[in-house]
């Protein structure tokens, strides 16, 4: 099936289902002519030639997300379905490349893409990584808020000491695609140890299984005693803590405080409930969808804009 067999069928122009077809934002298509031509073509079930369509219209409509993750987060995958949707919005289609390892060469399925851009949620110090995002040779936009990461680690400090804990712990992520992101926020909390005049924080990895936490609270314990302030890299990493706390029959908040990160939604649901950081992403990703679509006119796109954080108060500290 054709475009042209798409006409006939809705009695229109050929013309006129390109435009409707492409979601072309320089022609009004009146919505009964715009409907009638989207029915026409599910019933022919015709699905343009994506490669052809871009040779044809001189640009794509094609948003690459790369996010180098083992796995997505809960707070993350909220924020990828909306650019997903918003980037929909305005005729462009987003598809991810998630994984930890990223590669380039004739065999790697991202050959086969012809993006606009590409958002990228990934460290881009280190040379392979750089080399998979330039392939495709147009504009890359970070996904990554250059200083939430330190904003993070300074909030969680200042609240625990304001509670009256000195002593800060920093329990670390197990996982290697996190590494990255841990250092940020492990250095927002070395400085704001060091401006509030307290010892600079033991670092501690918390695996996410019940038996590694478990050792690794207990080898915290050998270090540095109660009381304590714990800073976790995130509410996965403080579910493992809290865990590990409870099977070794320590008093939370009083003896020992946890503060996560993220607010997922089961942050809620530990025992005890979990105070956390929540962020209001949205100025920042809606800026970066602005970004997304200029860049992909050829124009400069603007500065980034913060992501406010907020404590979400609980009973874990």
């Amino acid at each position: 099936m054709t475009s042209f067999d798409v006409a006939r069928a809705s009695g229109v122009s050929r013309a006129t289902v390109s435009y409707v077809l492409n979601n072309d934002p320089r022609q009004t298509i009146p919505p009964e002519t715009r409907e009638k031509v989207l029915k026409a073509a599910r019933k022919l079930r015709y699905r343009p030639f994506a490669p052809a369509r871009i040779l044809r219209a001189g640009y794509s409509r094609l948003i690459l997300g790369v996010v180098q993750f083992e796995r997505i987060d809960p707070s993350m995958a909220s924020d990828m379905h909306y650019l997903e949707s918003e980037l929909a919005r305005r005729g462009f289609t987003l598809i991810w490349h998630v994984g930890s390892q990223l590669g380039g060469g004739p065999t790697h399925p991202s050959v086969n893409l012809a993006p606009a851009a590409v958002i990228a949620h990934v460290d881009g110090s280190v040379p392979v990584l750089s080399d998979f995002l330039r392939q495709f040779d147009v504009p890359i936009l970070s996904f990554l808020n250059a200083t939430i990461g330190q904003d993070v680690g300074r909030a969680q400090v200042a609240y625990l000491a304001e509670r009256g804990k000195r002593k800060m712990v920093f329990a670390a992520p197990e996982r290697r695609d996190l590494q990255e992101l841990s250092k940020a926020r492990l250095e927002g909390v070395r400085l704001e140890c060091a401006k509030l005049g307290l010892k600079p924080p033991l670092v501690q990895v918390v695996p996410s299984t019940r038996g590694g936490a478990q050792k690794a609270i207990e080898k915290m314990l050998t270090r540095r005693t109660p009381p304590l302030g714990i800073c976790s890299y995130n509410d996965e990493v403080a579910f493992a803590v809290l865990a590990a706390l409870s099977d070794a029959g320590c008093s939370i908040p009083e003896s020992i405080a946890v503060i996560g990160c993220d607010d997922i939604p089961i942050s809620q649901l530990s025992i005890p409930p979990m105070t956390t950081i929540s962020f209001n992403n949205q100025q920042f990703l809606d800026r970066l969808i602005e970004n997304t679509v200029a860049v992909t006119k050829g124009e400069r796109p603007q500065k980034d804009v913060s992501a406010p954080l907020s404590i979400v108060l609980r009973e874990s500290a």
